[in-house]
């Protein structure tokens, strides 16, 4: 019975988790759209390259938790930039997507083939999606602070060989 009980109990906070989550999703998506298309007039500017090195620096972030000792101001930071970096990435595909859409005037002089074929620039905006994609699902599980190629620590992981210890030890020096 209470096994039952357990499960239940699980089963309805696990509910109620979902509904929360889902609610916030809703009440951002209901406000990012309008958002997008005001910033997308000034896209081309400098300084929207200039916001994204200020979003993903955390010299900010390692200044308020190590220099000032606030953990708590830092970890807030981190969220509002989580948020920004996920907004501006959004930006960045809505831009794109427009510019894909436009269509790229024909002059009567230049051949018709003179691009690459379709196929090739299909291939380029796939891989541009698929690296936007990657971005979004890191910095949504990591933070805007992480880095989104792994480093080569795994490696320490992996045993080195041991032929350099078996040629240092076959030196008898007593002889």
């Amino acid at each position: 019975m209470t096994a039952i009980l357990t499960y239940a109990t699980i089963g309805i906070l696990l509910i109620l988790v979902v509904a929360l989550l889902l609610r916030e999703a809703q009440a951002e998506k209901r406000v990012e759209p309008a958002v997008e298309q005001e910033h997308l007039q000034g896209l081309p500017d400098q300084r929207f390259l200039d916001l994204s090195e200020r979003i993903f620096d955390p010299a900010d972030y390692f200044w308020l938790k190590h220099d000032l000792g606030q953990p708590r101001l830092a970890r807030a930071l981190a969220r509002a930039r989580q948020r920004l970096a996920i907004q501006w990435l959004r930006i960045l595909k809505a831009s794109f997507d427009e510019l894909v859409r436009a269509p790229e005037p024909v002059l009567s002089e230049s051949p018709a083939s003179s691009g690459p074929p379709s196929w090739q620039l299909s291939w380029l905006i796939l891989r541009f999606h698929f690296l936007l994609g990657y971005a979004l699902l890191v910095i949504r599980l990591f933070g805007p602070y992480h880095r989104l190629v792994p480093g080569f620590n795994w490696r320490r992981f992996i045993p080195e060989s041991s032929s350099r210890e078996r040629q240092l030890n076959t030196v008898n020096f007593s002889n």
